[in-house]
């Protein structure tokens, strides 16, 4: 199951910076500069669903996506990181993987066309 998930996330390292920004959408907004003095990962914090069928993906804490255990994958956690072209970087089991983000709505956009979203918690209701 973790290999569905790799292979359906992001564009992989043979790829380079050029060849995955141009199979994203263009009218993406890429974050490649510290906003309000962070860096793009610092805005990326909480947990994060796949946009397609709302399954947790998992919670990206620091530096690292903690993945959710049932994607079966090898690695608790994998690091991320923003790459020199202004892309996320992460790394899964021994592939490096990219994705443009969006802040407003947050999204985290893979180059095969993954999308995944941060759900916003219902608020308390007062009975």
């Amino acid at each position: 199951m973790g290999a569905t998930l790799a292979a359906h996330c992001c564009a992989t390292e043979d790829e380079d910076g050029q060849a995955a920004m141009k199979g994203l959408k263009k009218d993406v907004a890429f974050v490649s500069i510290p906003l309000d003095g962070k860096h793009m990962v610092e805005h990326l914090q909480g947990n994060w669903y796949r946009q397609g069928d709302a399954k947790h993906v998992g919670e990206i804490n620091g530096g690292y996506l903690f993945w959710n255990p049932q994607w079966g994958l090898r690695d608790v956690a994998s690091q991320l990181s923003e790459g020199q072209s202004g892309l996320l970087e992460v790394k899964i089991e021994n592939e490096i993987r990219y994705a443009t983000v969006t802040l407003s709505p947050a999204a985290i956009m893979w180059a095969d066309g993954d999308i995944w979203v941060q759900k916003l918690d219902a608020p308390n209701k007062t009975p």
